[in-house]
């Protein structure tokens, strides 16, 4: 860690020190007081000289889980849904609400606001691609069942999975059952001033 005083000299800033190259010195956000004039102030470098700490600590566990199957507990979102939803966040795109409806559909389907990644099983995954079929038509159930697999796809890279409980499943179209009517050049025209 680096610490650099501010131009006053009245606080000093904590700095990460990855290398000497642009970029490679971000701030930790953490700073302290050089002389502390009250006891709010020293309370203060106490608490901030504590987050540091964590801090270091844990980029130090991330640096050696590089290359293991071990995620960081600071790291990690107990509930998956909150994985699903910051996946979402990170990954939107303008005119594509594939990706909300897939995680808004698979709240519903669940009717539940947490499940541990433990839960996200196979058999899960199947019953959730029912449920698309059964609540959508044409092309919908296999969009939104695709972006879940993108999703958990990312997840098992993340180590929230050994093995991805989805990737067996094939998302499915469901087809329409009901014909769309076609209407010949006359009862088009006739529909549309209004005569049944």
């Amino acid at each position: 860690m680096l610490k650099v005083k501010n131009r006053k000299g009245d606080k000093i800033f904590f700095r990460y020190d990855f290398g000497r190259t642009s970029g490679q010195r971000p701030s930790t956000g953490v700073f302290i007081y050089t002389k502390p004039k009250n006891q709010t102030e020293k309370n203060h470098n106490k608490e901030a000289m504590e987050l540091l700490a964590v801090k270091q600590s844990q980029l130090t566990i991330e640096s050696q889980a590089i290359g293991s199957d071990y995620i960081p507990r600071h790291n990690f979102k107990d509930n998956f849904l909150d994985y699903y939803k910051q996946f979402v966040e990170d990954n939107k795109r303008e005119g594509n609400r594939h990706l909300e409806g897939s995680y808004n559909h698979f709240k519903a389907f669940l009717k539940k606001f947490y499940i541990a990644p433990v839960g996200i099983t196979e058999n899960l995954c199947f019953r959730f691609r029912q449920y698309l079929l059964d609540h959508f038509t044409g092309d919908t159930p296999m969009n939104y069942f695709a972006r879940f697999k993108k999703v958990l796809k990312a997840a098992t890279k993340e180590g929230y999975f050994r093995v991805n409980p989805v990737e067996d499943i094939k998302g499915k179209a469901n087809a329409s059952k009901a014909l769309k009517e076609n209407l010949e050049i006359e009862e088009y025209l006739l529909r549309n001033r209004g005569v049944p």
